[in-house]
C-alpha cells in the first residue's frame, strides 16, 4: 500500500513540476534544428522529391546579361580561331624540311640514336 501511495505522490508531484517549466522560445538555432529533424524524416524527404518529379524541370529563361556573355564568348572564340587560321596560312611551308614539326622529329631521332649517344658519351669521358 505504501508503494502505491508513493507512486501516487510521485505522479502528483510530477504533474505539478511539469506545469512549472515553460517552452523554449523559438530561437533561430532551435528553429534550424527542428527543420533539420523534419528534413531527416524519409517521409518528408520523399514527399518533396515526388512533388519535384510531378512539376518537372523548369528551365530558367535566359537573362539579357547571360545572352550578352554567351555572344561575346562566341565572338572571342571566332576571333581566336580566325587568327590562328590566318597565322597557319601565312606560315605554309613550301619545303617539308623547313617545318618546325619535321625539325623537332629530326632532333629527337638524333638524340635517341645509339651511335651518336655512345660517341657523345666517349667524348665526355675524356
Amino acid at each position: 500500500v505504501s508503494e502505491m501511495q508513493d507512486a501516487k505522490r510521485y505522479r502528483e508531484k510530477w504533474d505539478e513540476e511539469k506545469q512549472k517549466y515553460t517552452v523554449i522560445p523559438d530561437s533561430p538555432e532551435v528553429v534550424r534544428v527542428i527543420e533539420a529533424a523534419k528534413m531527416q524524416s524519409d517521409r518528408i524527404y520523399t514527399q518533396g522529391l515526388e512533388k519535384q518529379k510531378a512539376e518537372g524541370y523548369k528551365m530558367v529563361h535566359d537573362t539579357p546579361l547571360y545572352n550578352q556573355c554567351r555572344e561575346s564568348a562566341k565572338i572571342a572564340s571566332d576571333y581566336n580561331y580566325k587568327t590562328a587560321l590566318k597565322e597557319a596560312k601565312e606560315k605554309q611551308y613550301k619545303n617539308v624540311h623547313e617545318s618546325p614539326l619535321y625539325l623537332q622529329n629530326k632532333l629527337s631521332a638524333q638524340l635517341s640514336s645509339g651511335p651518336l649517344y655512345v660517341k657523345d658519351y666517349e667524348q665526355q669521358k675524356l
